[in-house]
Parts: structure tokens; sequence; C-alpha cells
């Protein structure tokens, strides 16, 4: 009896954890609610939380200029407008952490980080892409001013050299959305624009250590292969600070920089912002259309490799740029499956 009634407990811890993760880690502010409560001056107090070895956050949005209060929904509880708890309703009752959490760190951030673009709404703290957003389909024209030193801040070179081994585009019948500009292992790598770090992480397998930064501007900038992360994650960045040191983590055959531009999780050209061969930026202003996309037709067509004798898993690995597991995956097959001389085989 002992026995189900603490496997019952920890299937249910394990369920608890699992729901309370998922609101934590990600939040998405509905539009009227960010009209409704005064924005301007309002800043938003950015916790970290660790789970056993997984780290996780969770939101408090509060204004140091009103002193009204409202009840927040109906928890029966009063706070300052607009201060808006997003913790679980079982936080807000108990205001404290369940026993298995601690509080690691807290940040202020300016609300322009969630209010500024429309896209900015939703704040994910561990995937790249959370917006769902097809850039293919994008019809409008969007003028995004990218720095200015009243409110924006200024720019920096992701470097302080900017020689490009891999640019942008198709890149061994896999789409390469970035620029590699070569490096040495433990060159300073700055920041672009001002901004606020929303993930900072390690895949092994892909990007190794690398910084997402979400901008004033209404960008979003990618920096990975790092040797070193200097950034925590809510952790506020000015052009120029120094976020991380260059290196060959990752999925890479040599040290350098991979450097994305983003617009709504869609990535941009990023020759189209700035010159590498002046290190310099080019205008003080982009536009955003459907050119600025017009490369996804192209870089979501599916691509197929036909066997020939003394191809293999490994090789072909090697020749388009996509792990043996990628590959399998994409073609229902193993490992240790023969390659048929004449077989296609997907490569992305």
């Amino acid at each position: 009896m002992i026995k189900k009634v603490l496997i019952a407990f920890i299937l249910f811890c394990a369920g608890y954890s699992q729901e309370l993760s998922a609101q934590i880690n990600r939040y998405e502010f509905d539009s009227t609610f960010l009209a409704n409560y005064g924005w301007p001056g309002s800043v938003n107090s950015y916790r970290t939380v660790k789970s056993k070895t997984t780290y996780k956050s969770s939101y408090d949005l509060l204004s140091d200029n009103s002193p009204a209060m409202i009840n927040h929904g109906n928890t029966g509880l009063l706070y300052p407008q607009p201060y808006i708890n997003f913790k679980l309703d079982l936080l807000l009752e108990k205001d404290r952490l369940p026993p298995y959490y601690s509080v690691e760190g807290v940040y202020k951030i300016d609300c322009v980080y969630i209010s500024g673009f429309d896209y900015y709404k939703l704040w994910e703290t561990n995937k790249l892409n959370p917006y769902e957003f097809n850039g293919e389909h994008y019809k409008d024209s969007l003028k995004i001013l990218l720095y200015n030193e009243e409110n924006l801040g200024s720019w920096h070179s992701p470097l302080d050299n900017t020689t490009i081994t891999s640019d942008f585009g198709l890149r061994r019948a896999v789409w390469h959305y970035g620029i590699d500009i070569r490096v040495r292992t433990g060159d300073p790598v700055y920041a672009a624009f001002d901004g606020v770090v929303r993930i900072s992480g390690y895949d092994r397998r892909g990007f190794g250590r690398f910084i997402l930064i979400r901008h004033k501007n209404g960008l979003e900038t990618l920096y990975a292969h790092l040797s070193k992360n200097l950034m925590k994650l809510g952790q506020i960045v000015k052009a120029g600070d120094i976020i991380g040191k260059g290196g060959n983590s990752g999925r890479s055959t040599a040290p350098h920089l991979h450097f994305e531009l983003r617009y709504s999780g869609n990535a941009i050209d990023p020759n189209e912002i700035f010159n590498f061969n002046e290190n310099k930026i080019i205008s003080s202003s982009y536009t955003v259309n459907h050119q600025t996309f017009a490369y996804l037709e192209e870089a979501n067509k599916i691509r197929y490799h036909v066997i020939r004798s003394g191809d293999t898993l490994s090789g072909l690995s090697y020749r388009y740029g996509v792990s043996i597991n990628k590959m399998c995956s994409l073609n229902g097959i193993g490992r240790n499956t023969i390659l048929r001389i004449g077989q296609r085989v997907r490569v992305n």
C-alpha cells in the first residue's frame, strides 16, 4: 500500500512539475491586456528558478508609478496597479515556490521587450523560434529604425574583424540561415544592438554555446559556436558589450561565429543590414517586406541525393551538413541500413 502511495505521489509531482515548467517558460501577453495596464514606465521583474538540474523562469510585471490597487483575477489578492503576477495560482495563493524550486536571480526588463512589436508579446526562454510565423506569407512593409542615440542605442559589429567564411544562402543542399565569420578562439563577440538576452544555452549537436538577444529595434540576433558564454538569461546588454568568446563548440569544424538576424523568427540576410567587407552598418533603418523573405521559397524545397557506388551516411552527412540521425529520421531508415545504388535519400 505504501509503495502504491509513493508511486502515485511521484507521478503527481512529475506531472505538476511539467505543468509548472510549461507555464513559467513561456507566456503570451494579450494585446488588450497590454493596452489596459499603462505600459509606459513599467518594467518586467524577471526571475530564474531552478528545478533539480533544469532552469525555468517566471514573470512578474510591475509599475512603479501608480498607487492604485486592483483585484488580481479570482484570487482575491490586491496588488499595486498594474502589478500582475504570472506564476501559477498555487504560487499566488501561497506566495512561494514549491520546495523543489529555488530562486536563482531577479532582473528588471524594460516593457519595450514585450510590447514594442506585435510578436514580442510572446516571451519564450527555450525555443529559438516560437512565433509560428511563415515569412513566405508576409505581405506588409515595415520600416524599422535600427539605431539612434536617444532611445534605441547605437550599433556594433559582432566582431572586430569580419571576414566571411560561409555566406547566407544554399550550402550543400541545406539552407544556411546566417553567416559564418572567421574567429580565433577567445576573440570577443559583441552585441550588435541594445537588447535583452532571451535565450542563453548550449546545443552540442548544433549551435554549441549560443546566445539569442531580443532588441529594442524589433530584431533578434543569434551568436553561435562560442567557446564561452558571458550572458545570463534576462540580462540587459548595450551595443558593443562583450557577450561571449569566439570558439568552435557544437557542430563545427573550425573556430567561427555563426551570426543571424531575425524578424518574427524568420532569418534576414545579414548582408542587407551590415557591410562586412568594410565592417560597418549600411543604414540607420531597414524595411521588412515580402522581398526580405523571398528566399524561403527556395530554402523550403525538399532536396534528395541519388545514391552512387561508395556513398555512405557519414559521407552524406559531411557533404550536406546534416546529421546522420536527421537523415535517418527524414528517410525512415536506421544507421545500419544498406544504401542501394539509385536510391533517393532526402537530405533536408
